[in-house]
């Protein structure tokens, strides 16, 4: 079994869903196109910045919180027992698992940034980086999702849950729009979301160099990295008892 075809059932099931398909595909939609006139911005000075706002809280909310739901959902039908006992290997079923919240993510991000650059008259100087960044973050709030999805035992309590993860991701991604050097900086580039900021807001407004990419890059890495391998040991793939 490969990865594309669990990412087809997957997108079926999710369909199916409807707590989940407004999870996922509608709410951070309309938050995203939202937050352009949201006093939550207003400590953004730049196009880039509030763009980058805009990203991390549509990987928040479009990809953290919905996979984390998903995995408990389908801990608790038993499919992922079922998944752990087929063919496919691990890291198929991770992908495949995660590859459709990923892409519906990938979607409102075109969409709102476009809407954003069409309000702001301004486009990314750096798309390339600007992609990067998006895959960084979503790579590391998968990793983070599934890590979060160890301690939840429904999809209920999923809302309770990802608590501790967003407050952790808002406190990063608004923490990164303010200049910070130094040791202080490269701490905060390791609080999940800051990287992601920094990145897409250099992506956005350049004025960039190796630097000062080179150091949220390596960082986020690490703390994705580091998320899997502790997911990776306490995940359950069926119900505890």
């Amino acid at each position: 079994m490969t990865a594309l075809t669990l990412a087809a059932a997957e997108t079926r099931l999710i369909l199916r869903n409807r707590t989940v398909l407004v999870t996922a595909a509608i709410l951070p939609l309309i938050l995203g196109i939202a937050l352009m006139n949201s006093p939550l911005t207003g400590a953004a000075q730049s196009a880039g910045a509030l763009a980058a706002v805009q990203l991390g809280m549509l990987l928040m909310f479009g990809l953290f919180m919905p996979i984390t739901m998903t995995l408990a959902a389908r801990r608790q039908q038993l499919y992922l027992k079922r998944l752990r006992t087929s063919p496919a290997s691990t890291a198929s079923i991770v992908a495949g698992l995660a590859s459709p919240l990923a892409l519906i993510t990938l979607l409102q991000t075109a969409v709102v940034l476009g809407v954003t650059a069409w309000e702001t008259g301004t486009a990314p100087a750096h798309p390339g980086l600007l992609v990067l960044a998006f895959a960084n973050g979503a790579i590391t709030l998968t990793a983070i999702g599934f890590l979060t999805a160890s301690f939840t035992k429904t999809p209920e309590a999923a809302q309770i849950t990802v608590l501790p993860g967003m407050v952790v991701l808002m406190i990063g991604t608004f923490w990164a729009l303010a200049p910070m050097d130094g040791p202080r900086g490269v701490l905060r580039s390791a609080i999940p979301g800051a990287a992601l900021t920094e990145l897409a807001t250099a992506a956005w407004d350049g004025g960039l160099d190796f630097a000062s990419t080179a150091q949220p890059i390596a960082l986020s890495t690490l703390v994705a990295v580091a998320a899997a391998l502790v997911a990776a040991r306490l995940f359950r793939w069926q119900p505890r008892d």
